[in-house]
């Protein structure tokens, strides 16, 4: 009895030892990742802070609004017929 009971303690406590590290892992930006170019990062609470930190720290270029790349034509609606190959750009 002594011996089964020894055995199911070290199992035991080697199940709560290994499993630790898996519920110690961070629910932030990925390893290695930068917070403003993680998913979610320029997002909510931390964004505007994400986004000031990243172009402080030179990992992202700031670019005045109204200032990327302009669109060319309104894409079609979601369920609007696709034009035929010849008429494709």
């Amino acid at each position: 009895m002594t011996r089964l009971r020894t055995r199911l303690l070290v199992a035991a406590g080697l199940a709560a030892g290994l499993a630790g590290p898996a519920f110690a892992q961070g629910t932030g930006a990925p390893a290695g990742m930068e917070s403003a170019t993680a998913p979610g990062g320029t997002e909510g609470r931390a964004g505007a802070r994400n986004e000031a930190e990243a172009i402080r720290s030179g990992d992202a270029i700031a670019v005045p609004p109204a200032e990327g790349i302009p669109v060319e034509r309104v894409p079609p609606a979601p369920d609007a017929p696709m034009p035929p190959p010849a008429l494709r750009q």
